[in-house]
């Protein structure tokens, strides 16, 4: 294989994190408490070099509540999909099934929307409840805790009536505990990940917006068997955004996404997003 199968175990890896906690735009403008929000998402992920193919739906619930004088909510995120790799150097070349269950909420110290101002914190918990067998060069679970922090900055103006542009800046850290279970009961264990991204979006209609979008992530090298494998990620994507609000409460979303930067040259991940999102006043679900 180009780069060996310990290197692509770990680039695989990578893959799906970012694809289960990166944001959308707009996804820290708050919804009154009391408000439920279900999502369903698709994601199609390419990785030419490598010959690496993932389809990934994640389901996704958010319940907004009043915490003292603060608004926050409370997430999970349910993955599952089939993802495969040619050459994969006689290892299985395909996995299906469930993926790491992520737990988090977010807690907004400032939410002032008549004057579009959002400063909010998350915390995210991976749990290791996915699909994982040692023998398979990728896998829709990843065998080992993970955590994110993230903070994010939303800024909105109002430029004209039903025409409001939105800047939104977020950055975190993720951190893993080792996989002891790695390719052959190899330990595996990985420095921690830094995230930045950027959104700038703008309502092209009452009903219609639209984003460019900035991802960036840096660090992640890996260890196997306290063998350095020299991979630390330097990735950064670029893509774009429509959202379409065509009901009440309902919005559909297509993201194209496209590494534009990796390090030393390495293999280049193509996104393609849809996501099916619908919210309600979760009282009314009783009535």
């Amino acid at each position: 294989m180009k780069k060996g199968i310990l290197a692509i175990i770990c680039t695989c890896l990578l893959i799906p994190t970012a694809s289960f906690a990166d944001n959308l735009m707009r996804d820290y403008i708050a919804a009154p408490p009391n408000t439920l929000l279900s999502l369903l998402y698709y994601d199609h992920i390419t990785v030419d070099d490598i010959d690496f193919t993932e389809d990934l739906f994640l389901l996704r619930e958010v319940y907004y509540f009043n915490a003292g004088s603060h608004l926050a909510n409370a997430q999970i995120i349910i993955p599952f999909g089939h993802a495969s790799l040619d050459d994969a150097g006689g290892l299985d070349d395909s996995s299906s099934g469930i993926g790491d269950i992520i737990l988090l909420g977010t807690f907004w110290f400032v939410n002032d929307a008549k004057a579009k101002t959002y400063f909010a914190f998350s915390p995210y918990f991976f749990l290791p409840t996915g699909d994982y067998d040692e023998n398979q060069a990728v896998n829709m679970g990843n065998n080992r805790w993970a955590f994110r922090e993230e903070f994010n900055f939303t800024k909105g103006w109002e430029v004209s009536p039903d025409h409001n542009l939105y800047f939104e800046l977020t950055t975190g850290v993720d951190f893993f505990t080792d996989n002891d279970e790695a390719g052959g009961n190899s330990n595996l264990s990985q420095d921690p990940i830094f995230n930045l991204e950027s959104h700038i979006s703008y309502d092209l209609t009452k009903s219609l917006a639209l984003s460019l979008d900035y991802y960036g992530h840096w660090g992640g090298s890996t260890e196997v068997d306290d063998i350095d494998q020299h991979n630390s990620a330097d990735t950064q994507s670029l893509g774009s955004t429509l959202a379409f609000n065509f009901a009440p409460g309902w919005q559909v979303l297509l993201q194209y996404r496209q590494d534009v930067k990796t390090a030393d040259d390495g293999p280049e991940a193509e996104v393609i997003q849809a996501r099916l999102f619908y919210a309600t006043d979760f009282g009314n679900l009783f009535h």
